[in-house]
């Protein structure tokens, strides 16, 4: 099967870029392996370039810098529509690009949550074992009774701030890549599934 990529102006490419100095059919990629991609110029009036030299055919990989003319284009999304398997004509370049950042930013919150639970989860464990060698400790030296009292009540605040602090974080960072709004409790599988956001609904699946 030839996967090959066109990039130009033209509403005919795949990836459609509105810039008047990139040519009507640019550049191809062709796609040769799973991991080895081949850019050649299809004769553009103000070449393509790849980590800044003007080629007119070159490898490339998702970390290369690459332009048509002085228009810088993300080389990793676009060869990321080849895994997407959803290559077809007239896609809007930066209308892809915004979607593929939203996706990439997503997929970053499966591991927010789970650090989140795994965080807190840790922060109750040692107020628990705090509470009890504290206790344990106490029962064994003669001590005014209040005094149990006045030193676990510490404790307790000192969790209470670590907890609340943690809180904080994952509201800063718990949000929808779209409007950035904090996204409550809702457990990332269940927004996985659904794939948009409530408030905004931005899509956030390919």
């Amino acid at each position: 099967m030839d996967e090959t990529l066109f990039l130009g102006r033209a509403p005919d490419n795949h990836l459609v870029i509105k810039n008047e100095k990139v040519s009507s059919r640019h550049c191809s990629i062709k796609k040769m392996s799973d991991t080895e991609y081949l850019v050649s110029d299809l004769g553009s009036s103000n070449g393509t370039f790849v980590n800044g030299r003007r080629i007119m055919q070159s490898a490339v990989v998702e970390s290369d810098e690459f332009r048509l003319a002085s228009y810088p284009v993300d080389i990793k999304i676009v060869l990321s529509l080849f895994v997407s398997g959803n290559i077809k004509k007239g896609i809007l370049y930066e209308d892809f690009r915004k979607q593929e950042l939203i996706y990439e930013a997503f997929k970053k919150l499966q591991a927010v949550y789970e650090q989140y639970h795994k965080e807190k989860r840790r922060i109750m464990k040692n107020n628990n074992l705090k509470s009890t060698g504290l206790k344990a400790g106490l029962a064994m030296i003669p001590v005014v009774g209040s005094a149990l009292g006045i030193l676990s009540t510490a404790v307790t605040g000192n969790v209470q701030d670590e907890l609340m602090d943690h809180e904080e974080n994952f509201k800063k960072n718990y949000i929808c890549p779209g409007c950035f709004r904090f996204l409550g409790a809702e457990p990332f599988e269940n927004m996985d599934r659904r794939g948009y956001c409530m408030v905004c609904k931005t899509k956030w699946k390919r």
